[in-house]
């Protein structure tokens, strides 16, 4: 295993190059990035740096009218040939449907209609699409692939082994999946990680319950009464983690997303919540 990084917000400040030198000064192994290209490749390859993952944030559209469908499927393989070309092995994406007010039985629906070609293609490209269970956002919580029920769903849609998962604890507990046994259940599925942990706020459930504050806004990467923090700072258990990690022969990054309102908004406090991160995760990797 090897500790990477998402690239955060103010990264884009530095050159692309820069930000792999101070990557690799630091301690990490790779980075996520978005569609490969050759300068991509060269600045992460002089760095020493393996590339984790690259983007495949292309199918909202799959989602959508037959064209926007085809379009997506377009889309997408232009992605993964880029991937191929370059080197890169995993794709990490997220099912977002752009109407999540149709609810998820109807996307889902509407999915196993058009992802079957962009499935194929990974497959007959050997590559592997890690799917994020990321919620998403309310009222609706459109996200697919999030829970056990809507991940088994999927699994047996399209059994192909090119359907992977990202696992990320932070999002399970979020909304109280037990994250140990989901890795259990699904890690053989599981081509690439995020280090990133959930923590409860007790007092401000007690002030505002599960809606969210009534006056002022709710702190960045949460709803108050839950946020988003870097590793070793919520409720993941970070040391059985690695333990099943271990056990299913694990051997990809757990690359850090550092979404956490006290390391945000400067490089400097991004900097600093990377690099805390890693030394944390250091212990197990």
């Amino acid at each position: 295993m090897k500790i990477g990084l998402r690239i955060p917000g103010t990264a884009r400040e530095l050159s692309f190059g820069d930000f792999c030198s101070w990557c690799a000064e630091t301690g990490f192994g790779g980075v996520d990035v978005g569609p490969v290209t050759a300068e991509i490749k060269a600045a992460t390859s002089a760095a020493g740096l393996e590339i984790g993952t690259t983007d495949l944030m292309t199918l909202g559209g799959l989602f959508g009218t037959d064209e926007e469908a085809a379009k997506a499927v377009a889309d997408s393989k232009a992605v993964m040939d880029a991937a191929v070309e370059f080197g890169a092995t995993k794709l990490f994406t997220v099912f977002y449907p752009p109407d999540a007010s149709k609810g998820r039985a109807a996307n889902f629906a509407r999915l196993q209609e058009t992802f079957g070609p962009v499935v194929a293609y990974a497959e007959e490209k050997g590559l592997k699409i890690a799917i994020e269970g990321w919620p998403g956002g309310g009222p609706h919580y459109g996200c697919l692939a999030v829970t056990p029920e809507t991940i088994r769903a999927l699994i047996a849609a399209f059994p192909s082994p090119a359907l992977c998962l990202n696992y990320d604890p932070s999002h399970l507990i979020r909304i109280g999946v037990d994250h140990l046994r989901f890795l259990r259940e699904f890690g053989h599925r599981v081509v690439h990680c995020h280090g990133k942990d959930t923590v409860f706020d007790s007092e401000a459930l007690y002030l505002h319950g599960n809606l969210g504050p009534t006056f002022g806004k709710a702190k960045a990467f949460g709803e108050d009464w839950w946020r988003y923090t870097i590793p070793g700072e919520g409720l993941a258990n970070w040391q059985a983690i690695f333990a099943e990690l271990d056990a299913i022969g694990y051997d990809g990054h757990v690359s850090v997303e550092l979404e956490d309102f006290r390391y945000h908004r400067t490089w400097a406090a991004e900097s600093e919540g990377l690099a805390r991160a890693r030394k944390y995760l250091s212990k197990w990797v």
